[in-house]
């Protein structure tokens, strides 16, 4: 009985089935082979031609189990196969080791599953890829040094595609967040400070910008008039809910309802004017 040559494709793994001694072009040789054989089509061959020694149980369905002459094993089985082992089992494998599926593949782990990897891992997905933990716990993903996320290709240049963080709750980051492009949210809220480097800068409103030095202009095109370090330029109202206090601050026309200026109300509640009749007093209205 012959032994199929399985060819792999050349995008798949790289192994073939190997060649029985039986098929060469050296046949066993009488009276050292030693064939065992049923009407249906069952066979057991003990062969022990010099060199080419080789056992071969097989089926008449094709299904064979053969030991060669350098001590290599194949089981192949046409149809289905099934191995059950009631208790423990330790798998060792010291050389390279091959699986290849050409259908769906199915692993049913029932407790946990431990894997440790040597070296290094690649796992490469031709299609889409879903990862669903249901624990308590959650997911725990972890580096000892850097970690990357590359959406679209691992080129610096590729267009890519979009990364999106879906959360019931917040997204917490330890350190500290540099992005190469904007941020756009509802609402940015910053503990301590807002700071911008050099070239950049913060939007406030239409055509607002801040400079390095510490100048904000809101809803005024960039340039005209240039914040001045220390001071907001607005073109409308700003509103706080709080105070604004501003000790030297200059105001032109404005409206305030409850504004409380230390250095401007008692200015205005203690001055004086000159007049013909003699200096006037302090307004009687004073400012609170």
């Amino acid at each position: 009985m012959t032994t199929t040559t399985v060819t792999r494709p050349a995008n798949d793994s790289s192994w073939t089935e190997p060649e029985s001694a039986a098929n060469t072009d050296y046949q066993p040789v009488y009276p050292y082979n030693h064939v065992t054989a049923t009407e249906s089509g069952h066979a057991f061959e003990m062969d022990d031609t010099p060199t080419r020694e080789r056992i071969r149980l097989s089926h008449r369905s094709g299904t064979f189990i053969e030991m060669h002459p350098n001590g290599d094993e194949v089981h192949k089985v046409y149809g289905d196969g099934y191995e059950i082992t009631i208790g423990g089992k330790n798998v060792l494998i010291k050389g390279t080791c091959n699986i290849e599926i050409d259908g769906d593949a199915n692993i049913n782990i029932l407790k946990d599953l431990n894997m440790q990897v040597g070296g290094d891992y690649t796992l490469d997905v031709a299609g889409n890829m879903f990862v669903h933990s249901r624990g308590s716990d959650g997911m725990h993903l972890s580096s000892d040094s850097d970690m990357e996320i590359a959406v679209g290709s691992a080129l610096p240049t590729s267009l890519g595609g979009s990364l999106r963080l879906n959360t019931g709750d917040n997204v917490f980051v330890s350190g500290d967040l540099n992005v190469a492009g904007s941020i756009t949210g509802d609402v940015i809220t910053a503990e301590s400070r807002l700071g911008t480097g050099p070239t950049g800068g913060v939007s406030a409103g239409l055509a607002g910008f801040t400079t390095p030095t510490g100048g904000i202009s809101v809803g005024v095109p960039a340039g005209f008039p240039v914040a001045v370090p220390g001071c907001i330029n607005a073109i409308g109202i700003i509103t706080s809910a709080a105070s604004v206090v501003a000790p030297t601050g200059t105001f032109g026309i404005m409206s305030a309802v409850t504004m409380t200026d230390v250095v401007n109300t008692h200015l205005y509640d203690t001055h004086t004017h000159p007049a013909p009749n003699g200096i006037t007093g302090t307004p009687t209205n004073i400012m609170v």
